[in-house]
């Protein structure tokens, strides 16, 4: 189903890019590297090796949720797909698809605040549910469980990646304060983790070293959820500092003329 999923995702960009190309609209090199480069990210972290050390150890699983959220969701929205569907679609079908970005529905969405909340509330509820350990026993649970975090993390980049079209993208403050107040949540997560006395999963507790293992996932969590967070802010700082640049030569030609 993963291998499948993946084929299909690139077999519809490639075939939307085709199209694109033909009109003169595709999304430039970047972008493409980003979508493919996503799509080999989450190929390594839910099958082969990783898949098979995450049964074994929470800390590997960990690796495959900071993966999917922190890496795998922003490289797919940094591919632009949206973009890409709208310059490959007949005009029927992109003015639909514009319409529906232009909704309240998805306005409320990608709400920042919104976002936010949705994206600390699946982390917690995953983690400290009985979700994570049905899913570490029941494989379409897994599935299932990996699809959550992959859907809640898109939505969390989304008004802070603002890849064109972005109609209801924050200002820059926003975005900041959004990333400000993400950090602290990858982190205490892992401190909990860290700090706990017994295994917190009966799937783990009956492996040997699970506590210390368990630690470690806690480690992974705060240093590999914060870390990207981290770039994230710097980006979002150069790309303000960018924009009024920008604004400011813009403002400069203006009154020079």
């Amino acid at each position: 189903m993963i291998v499948a999923s993946l084929v299909v995702a690139a077999a519809l960009y490639g075939y939307a890019l085709r199209r694109a190309s033909r009109r003169g609209l595709a999304p430039g090199p970047a972008a493409i590297a980003a979508f493919g480069l996503g799509l080999v990210v989450a190929g390594c972290v839910l099958l082969g090796p990783v898949d098979d050390l995450s049964d074994a150890s929470l800390s590997w699983h960990m690796v495959q949720h900071l993966g999917l959220a922190f890496v795998v969701a922003p490289l797919l929205l940094l591919g632009a797909p949206i973009r890409l569907a709208l310059a490959a679609l007949p005009a029927a079908g992109a003015a639909r698809l514009a319409a529906v970005l232009r909704s309240a529905a998805v306005q409320a969405l990608t709400n920042p605040a919104f976002a936010l909340l949705q994206f600390t509330a699946v982390f917690y509820a995953a983690h400290f549910s009985p979700l994570y350990e049905a899913a570490l026993e029941h494989p379409p649970i897994h599935a299932l469980e990996h699809a959550l975090f992959l859907g809640s993390a898109m939505i969390f980049w989304t008004p802070i990646l603002a890849v064109a079209p972005a109609p209801h993208a924050p200002q820059h403050a926003v975005r900041l304060l959004m990333l400000f107040l993400a950090l602290p949540m990858s982190a205490f997560l892992g401190f909990i983790l860290y700090v706990m006395r017994a295994p917190l999963y009966p799937h783990y507790a009956a492996l040997p070293g699970a506590l210390a293992d368990q630690q470690n996932a806690g480690a992974v969590m705060w240093i590999g959820g914060g870390g990207p967070i981290l770039v994230a802010l710097l980006w979002c700082v150069a790309d303000w500092g960018a924009r009024e640049r920008r604004l400011g030569i813009i403002a400069d030609r203006l009154d020079a003329t």
